[in-house]
Order: C-alpha cells, then structure tokens, then sequence
C-alpha cells in the first residue's frame, strides 16, 4: 500500500480583493447614474418651483418682475438658466426655463435640455 499522500490545497487566499476590482468600476458606474438621475430630478423640482412663482406674479406685478422671480427662485446652481416669460394666449401668462441637463461628471456628447413651463390663468 502506498502512503496517503496529502494533497497540496488551493487556497482561496486573493480571491476577495480579485471579486472587488471586478465589482468595483460597476458599483460606480451605477453609483454615478444613481446620483445624475437624483440631481436631475432635483433640478427639475427647483425649475418647476421658480416656474411657478414667475407665472403667479406675471399676473399681478407684470413680466419684468415674473422673469426676476423666477431667476431669483433658482438656485444658484441653475444661474444659466434661460427663462421666458410671456402672455399665453388664452388670457394667461407662462414662465418657462430651460437649462443644459446638469451633469456631475461631463459626457461628450450627451447634450440634453431640461424645460418647465408653467400656465398660469388670470
């Protein structure tokens, strides 16, 4: 009979640090998107907010003073924002802001423009 050899183990000695820089450049990349789609919702909230309080004051103190409420209800931000401020043409006023879709991290490319528009009635 021959003597039971004991085989030489493999341990899996590595193998963690191995399945975290597998794992590692998707968790940022989701990361990333998660955080672009938060701020991208907040900025379209912020817009939505400083829309609304320009189309309310056009109706009472006028478009020159809508435009500066709602430039003045962005943060700041949102400064290059470009905000239009008229009569809609059902007896009513609009405020409507449009700003470059707000990227933590800039991509060639990906150019895209978040709008709000609010009608308010007389």
């Amino acid at each position: 009979m021959r003597p039971h050899r004991r085989a030489r183990r493999r341990g899996d000695r590595g193998s963690q640090i191995l399945e975290f820089a597998a794992y590692f450049p998707l968790f940022v990349l989701v990361a990333t998107i998660a955080l672009e789609t938060f701020f991208a919702f907040i900025a379209a909230e912020r817009m939505e907010h400083a829309a609304r309080a320009g189309a309310r004051i056009a109706g009472i103190q006028g478009l020159d003073a809508a435009g500066a409420t709602a430039r003045s209800a962005l943060p700041t931000w949102l400064d290059q924002a470009e905000v239009t401020v008229g009569e809609n043409g059902e007896g009513g006023y609009y405020t409507e802001i449009t700003v470059d879709f707000p990227l933590m991290f800039p991509t060639p490319g990906f150019e895209l423009d978040l709008t709000r528009r609010v009608d308010m009635p007389l």
